[in-house]
């Protein structure tokens, strides 16, 4: 009998990665290619004039090697997206190149397609072209000073600011929401404001595409992570079946939600490869990475926090003001946790987001939790000082056993054990609680602690089987392998499930000929692939019918019984909700004299339902973690106020910016969303993360900090200056 499922199994395509047989889009060969590159606006709104365009087009068509150059005067007209694709999801409602006016810097305004990168580059460098510059809204306070200015009425661009009623497709997630009495109640009141700057994904490998047609079918090799949603949006876009497409990504080098969507130049590359009858290879550069792929929006959250005598919350209010841009819709759900995560009678949150000339953000790992608990968890800390409290008790004394938005119970879930297991392991009895008591080394030295905790997720999905003559079981579905080791922990279910030992079980992604798989996002991938393999794997066990499985040369008769496919439901109606959550324990170091800060030991606890894989498990932890220390202390994305132009460098954490970690998990197997037990582990560990780092810098330098990222100028700042 097969026991996969629990050992700290290593990914099956681990060698590739490390010795550079790894394939990814970018990396695949296609006989006759040709090479794309884009050319993008710099003014942030306005016109391009036709004359400038045509002339400039006529200069890189002219030069050496170029075979087309697709511009707004010569594209073939593409389709709007239907409606439910771009009201509640981060997809532009205007086609690409559908005419010349500029909404953000950055936006595609032609691709120059030639026999090789170096000529395509040069070509797109001479399309220099002249604006008609039109008043820009840079800002989400711009947009609620100054009265919108009328465009294209509801349609494709719009203008102001709203209110969206939920997040994404999750109707149940509500944005705007309130519980409790209307009055506010008198008590101890923690009232401030919580800011966070934009964040790029910066992912490792660039967004990279090639288009290729085989008659009318048209095949994508792109480095996505929706492969069945990216299908459905090209067909959308160029008015053709889905039947008539296939998406292909083998492997995809780090994502963070920046390729989540069909983003335009996609779109682009088809319509190029059917123009001039080749395949089209277009890489983005790192710089066009900060303006096509998405992006996390800039936050400013007020939080209100009040205590009763005791100490208990009376009433907790979080109010968000975000951006999106003029083409489509996204609200970065920072208000989210806050519904549920401490008992509270009384509970206001609200999102409003502003439309501005800036281009379209989208998810990024942990959206709304990453940023918007950094303001509540600080918040949480400031309480708890207001009121005499240890943090860690005031968290503990607030710990509801059940979803307080809808008053149903956990599924399975223990914050508590996670905040007192993680205690232990760190010595928090041993912290004081005078800011500025400890130091090492000539250092301040601080202790700080936050809480984790993201939704468990699944969808539906389908999954393969096919036995192989030489005994080998393969499983498949169209879901990504992207970097967190989906394609192990899929191969472990289906050896447990099937009884066959591992290395004759496999498991295949990356294809949108296999069976539908939703996006690889919102931590739901195992949970909810791993409910179709187990249910592919269960079946392929009842077909055998007890007989034995050969080890080789399976025959005929059992090759056709034991090759099939098998749907898997979403998450199953039910009293219990599933919601995965951690407890964040760190230790920093400060050297005032320079303003430097070191993140120097991290202790965290999870709670995500039953581990697979111990060792995947604690490498997405200390991932997120990692992310989270770039996302409070370093990450942000500068513009040149009058031209909105990215500025500078962006810099991301390296191994020197890692601590010793001590990551832990609470096994407590989640039945009630699906048959394996398991939640999702790959967006947890960075939430909470930021709000840890900036309480224990308050407790080492008595400074609270409430902008991220924490830099060397806020360290060096006079205490008086930055303390309420």
């Amino acid at each position: 009998m097969s026991e996969s499922v629990g050992r700290p199994v290593s990914r099956v395509e681990g060698t590739d990665k490390v010795t550079g047989r790894a394939r990814y889009s970018a990396d695949t060969p296609i006989e006759g290619v040709t090479f794309a590159a884009l050319v993008q606006s710099d003014i942030p709104h306005g016109r391009v004039t036709a004359e400038s365009m045509a002339s400039a087009a006529s200069r890189a068509a002219a030069a050496p090697g170029v075979l087309h150059v697709l511009t707004p005067l010569n594209c073939p007209a593409l389709h709007a997206l239907p409606e439910d694709l771009t009201w509640d999801l981060p997809l532009e409602r205007r086609p690409p190149l559908s005419d010349l006016s500029v909404q953000h810097v950055g936006q595609h305004l032609a691709l120059v397609v030639a026999d090789s990168p170096e000529n395509a580059a040069h070509a797109a460098s001479l399309m220099a072209v002249s604006y008609e510059p039109a008043p820009a809204v840079l800002s989400a306070a711009q947009v609620l000073a100054d009265p919108p200015v009328p465009e294209g009425g509801f349609g494709a661009v719009r203008h102001g600011a709203y209110r969206p009623d939920h997040f994404v497709k999750l109707t149940e997630e509500k944005l705007q929401d309130r519980r409790g009495p209307q009055a506010e109640p008198t008590g101890t009141t923690v009232e401030a404001i919580y800011t966070t700057p934009e964040n790029a994904h910066y992912p490792i490998e660039l967004s990279a595409t090639i288009a290729r047609w085989e008659g009318d079918l048209l095949v994508v090799h792109d480095s996505t992570r929706w492969i069945t949603g990216e299908r459905r949006a090209l067909a959308a876009w160029l008015g053709i079946g889905e039947d008539r497409i296939r998406i292909l990504s083998p492997l995809v080098g780090g994502a963070f939600g920046a390729k989540s969507f069909l983003w335009m130049h996609v779109v682009l590359c088809a319509v190029a490869a059917r123009t001039v009858g080749r395949p089209v290879k277009l890489v983005l550069t790192r710089d066009q990475m900060f303006t096509s792929t998405g992006h996390r929006p800039p936050t400013e959250q007020r939080i209100t926090l009040i205590a009763d005598d005791t100490g208990a919350l009376a009433s907790t209010e979080h109010h968000t003001l975000t951006e999106t841009s003029t083409v489509a819709h996204f609200c970065e759900p920072t208000g989210l946790s806050t519904r549920f995560l401490y008992r509270s009678p009384r509970l206001v949150v609200s999102h409003t987001v502003a439309r501005i000339n800036a281009p379209t953000p989208c998810f990024m790992r942990g959206p709304g939790e990453a940023p918007g608990l950094f303001a509540l968890e600080v918040a949480m800390d400031e309480l708890a000082e207001a009121t005499g409290r240890d943090p860690l008790q005031l968290r503990l004394a607030h710990v509801t056993d059940r979803d307080q938005t809808t008053g149903r119970p956990w599924s399975a879930a223990d914050l508590a054990g996670c905040y007192l297991t993680g205690a232990r392991r760190f010595g928090w009895e041993d912290r004081p609680s005078t800011p500025r008591t400890l130091s090492r080394n000539g250092v301040q030295v601080g202790w700080g602690m936050a809480t984790a905790t993201y939704p468990g997720r699944r969808m539906p999905a389908g999954c393969r089987v096919q036995t192989l003559p030489d005994g080998r079981v393969r499983f498949s579905a169209a879901t990504h392998e992207v970097g967190t080791g989906v394609r192990t922990v899929m191969a472990q279910v289906a050896a447990d499930a099937t009884g066959l030992p591992l290395d004759r079980v496999c498991f295949d992604s990356g294809d949108s000929a296999f069976p539908d798989a939703p996006y690889s996002g919102a931590s739901q991938t195992t949970a909810t692939v791993g409910s179709a393999v187990f249910a592919a794997a269960q079946e392929w066990k009842r077909r055998l019918g007890g007989r034995p499985f050969p080890a080789g040369g399976v025959g005929a008769d059992l090759l056709d019984d034991l090759s099939f496919t098998v749907t898997s439901d979403g998450a199953p109606d039910g009293d219990a909700v599933s919601q995965s959550f951690g407890a964040h324990f760190c230790e920093v170091e400060v050297d005032e004299a320079l303003g430097r800060a070191t993140v120097t030991r991290w202790v965290a606890v999870m709670d995500c339902g039953r581990v697979l894989n111990p060792k995947l498990a604690a490498n997405q932890v200390m991932g997120g973690i990692t992310f989270g220390v770039g996302m409070a202390l370093l990450e942000q994305v500068p513009h040149d106020p009058r031209t909105a132009r990215p500025l500078g460098e962006y810099y991301v954490p390296t191994h020197a910016d890692r601590p010793d970690f001590d990551i832990s998990f609470l096994e407590r197997p989640d039945y009630a969303l699906n048959p394996i037990g398991v939640r999702g582990i790959g967006e947890i560990g960075t939430c909470g993360v930021p709000a840890a780092i900036a309480n224990a810098l308050h407790h080492a330098t008595g400074k609270r900090l409430r902008a991220l990222p924490i830099t060397l100028e806020a360290l060096l700042e006079p205490s008086d200056e930055r303390m309420v």
